[in-house]
């Protein structure tokens, strides 16, 4: 550098900061008027805090100044070591973000879920399998990898009422409905229509186990909207085959069966892999009719009260007419049988009795005879006997005295 060509930057007072790369190696003396942005002008006679390099004529310089190439291999160390740190910090942080990075894609998978990873949107294979099971797993963080984890113990839950009318979380917890207007609107309150071409309002809320995970997540893009989806068609599905009066009031049961039995076969056909449980299905008629429902249902009371009466009154008749029946048919039964009885037991009698009739007819009559008086004559006082001859006169004195008691013994 030119032995002129100082460069001096000065502050306030003599606390300046001096900006200069340079070495004097000359040997002339001379006077530095220098301006320090000062209002008065004063010689370098003084002793600076830096070394400026310079020589004065009147004041030798106290150290020797070191060499250009010397001062420029100091720099170039200072450089390094200030590289080789920021390295040593930069190396650092890349391998507590490589760890962090890697650490980030374990995760947890508990009993009652299972999990697939996604690479790149594709499903990986883990041990052959596809589903990875309770346990701590790893898998590359995302974008890379995406851990899609299944529930498959818990029941899941649908709601469905593309048939019912809007009503707030507040109306339905406190069981209320919200107000009634002139006529049904089909944009804020949703129907399904009869077999009969009524209208009625139905919801249901079905509960459902997650059975096979894989066709539930990856066949579908979402699986709970297509269940919402099949529940929606079953509702409609079983109105559409069902009277008012009987999806309202008389067939209740059989309404749900159809719905139940509608939503198993979309989901076999769906491949959705769920299993359906027990679930709860409503139906209503609508809120603008009430009044009209509830004078039908009271006329359908009554007409069952009057039945059920006819009905009771009917069986009563029937069972006193089916027990007098009964009771004659037995009087008959008993009678046919006494008599069947008694007229075998005197044919067998006379069947006994006719070969000895025939070998003496007149014997066998007189002693019947006699028999027979003996049975008729049982009771009686006087008995008398008068064999009747041909030609013969019978005469008999009937008012004859009564015969007199014997006498008493008195006691003596």
């Amino acid at each position: 550098m030119s032995a002129d060509s100082s460069k001096h930057n000065h502050g306030k007072g003599h606390g300046h900061s001096h900006d200069h790369d340079h070495n004097h190696d000359h040997d002339h003396g001379h006077d530095h008027d220098h301006d320090h942005g000062h209002s008065h002008d004063h010689a370098h006679d003084h002793a600076h805090p830096h070394d400026h390099g310079h020589t004065h004529p009147h004041r030798p310089s106290p150290e020797v100044p070191r060499p250009l190439e010397q001062s420029e291999d100091a720099g170039a160390v200072a450089l390094a070591e200030a590289l080789r740190s920021s390295f040593a910090v930069v190396r650092f942080l890349l391998a507590g973000l490589v760890v962090y990075f890697l650490s980030s894609g374990i995760f947890t998978v508990t009993s009652q879920e299972r999990a697939i990873v996604l690479r790149f949107g594709k499903p990986v294979l883990h041990a052959g399998q596809l589903e990875l099971g309770a346990g701590l797993h790893w898998a590359f963080p995302y974008p890379i990898d995406e851990v899609v984890k299944m529930p498959v113990a818990q029941i899941q839950t649908v709601q469905s009422t593309v048939g019912w009318f809007a009503v707030t979380a507040a109306q339905e917890a406190e069981g209320t409905e919200p107000e009634v207007g002139a006529s049904l609107n089909p944009a804020s309150e949703g129907y399904a229509i009869t077999g009969d071409g009524n209208i009625i309002h139905t919801r249901a809320s079905i509960r459902y186990r997650i059975t096979e995970p894989l066709k539930f997540f990856l066949n579908h893009r979402d699986g709970a909207s297509v269940m919402t989806n099949l529940v929606d068609n079953g509702l409609m599905y079983a109105s559409a085959r069902y009277r008012v009066d009987d999806a309202l009031r008389r067939d209740i049961t059989g309404f749900k069966e159809v719905v139940m039995k509608r939503l198993n076969e979309l989901v076999a056909q769906h491949a959705l892999g769920v299993t359906i449980e027990p679930s709860q299905i409503e139906t209503l008629r609508p809120r603008q009719v009430k009044a009209e429902f509830a004078a039908v249902l009271a006329a359908e009371i009554k007409r069952s009260e009057a039945l059920s009466e006819a009905q009771t009154y009917s069986n009563r008749v029937v069972n006193e007419a089916y027990g007098l029946a009964t009771s004659r048919i037995n009087t008959g039964e008993t009678e046919r049988n006494r008599m069947v009885q008694t007229v075998g037991s005197e044919a067998r009698k006379f069947a006994n009795l006719l070969p000895e009739y025939r070998k003496n007819p007149e014997y066998f009559r007189d002693r019947l005879q006699i028999e027979s008086m003996r049975r008729i004559l049982t009771n009686a006082q006087e008995k008398f006997f008068a064999p009747l001859k041909t030609g013969d006169e019978l005469r008999l004195m009937i008012n004859r005295e009564p015969v007199k008691p014997p006498k008493q013994m008195l006691p003596q």
